[in-house]
């Protein structure tokens, strides 16, 4: 086995849609793709840090972070992967970023991925304490307390109510929903719920609902990976709403730089040990 996950109970803190930790076992040095979701991806650090940057050249130069928090990207980061490597990375609600971390999602950078400064005040020491935590219950205990303080100190303003409307249709559909149908089923104009998505999360409709659908489609070729050691990739772009196989690997090229097949031969046993279960990524 090449790593060791656990899970965290489903919706263990405001806004905190999985809770994942991870230790590396038998892994080997080499780079792995941090793949686009409708999600943000929070990392907590267990040892010297995560080194991640949107391109291979800029991963070069890249310094470990003890804490990685990015916007919602549309293109694979690159993270170095190494023997050891532990922490817990947490799948968080776009819409939730400004009541956990202080500021909308949009203001987030797609580049640069060191969320240090969004922890608080109390982060060094969360970090500190991580690091000597003892086992995952402990880990994910000190988490969810620090999430729950900074919600309960920030006192965010809640999100317009029309953008978690449309933000739940889209889910619901997992990003299937007609995009000219959502604004008359919220109850604005096309033009005012865009804005909407642009201030809250810093992109349109139309591209979370694209992020959603090839979530959707990822969660399905994991399964089929797990259960039957293949993808029937045809179904999955049934599935997922695409409109047919060629529609789903031109997504993927898009968001990955490859397409669905290899993708999948590249992370086979990552996939089989429980890497890319949904937050796992």
């Amino acid at each position: 086995m090449a790593w060791d996950f656990a899970m965290a109970a489903p919706h263990s803190a405001p806004g905190v849609a999985s809770m994942v930790g991870y230790r590396g076992l038998d892994v080997p040095d080499a780079v792995h793709l941090g793949l686009p979701s409708a999600s943000l991806t929070f990392i907590l650090s267990l040892d010297e840090g995560v080194e991640a940057a949107d391109t291979l050249d800029a991963l070069s130069a890249a310094r470990p972070n003890p804490v990685i928090l990015g916007g919602l990207h549309v293109a694979a980061s690159r993270v170095r992967q190494r023997p050891g490597q532990a922490g817990v990375q947490l799948a968080v609600h776009p819409l939730a970023c400004r009541a956990l971390f202080g500021v909308p999602s949009a203001w987030l950078d797609v580049s640069d991925f060191d969320g240090a400064e969004f922890l608080g005040p109390q982060g060094a020491r969360v970090l500190d304490r991580l690091s000597r935590s003892r086992g995952w219950d402990e880990a994910f205990s000190l988490v969810r307390h620090h999430l729950v303080r900074r919600y309960r100190d920030l006192e965010a303003s809640a999100p317009p109510a029309a953008l978690v409307h449309a933000w739940t249709l889209l889910e619901q559909s997992r990003g299937r929903l007609p995009i000219g149908a959502l604004a008359p089923q919220v109850g604005v104009s096309a033009r005012h719920l865009g804005s909407l998505f642009h201030n809250e999360c810093g992109r349109s409709p139309k591209t979370v609902a694209r992020l959603m659908r090839f979530e959707h489609a990822r969660a399905r070729i994991t399964e089929g990976i797990r259960k039957n050691g293949r993808a029937g990739f045809a179904q999955v772009a049934a599935q997922a709403g695409f409109s047919d196989q060629a529609h789903l690997n031109r997504e993927f090229v898009r968001f990955t730089g490859l397409s669905p097949g290899a993708w999948s031969a590249g992370e086979f046993r990552n996939i089989q040990d429980g890497a890319h279960t949904p937050g796992a990524e």
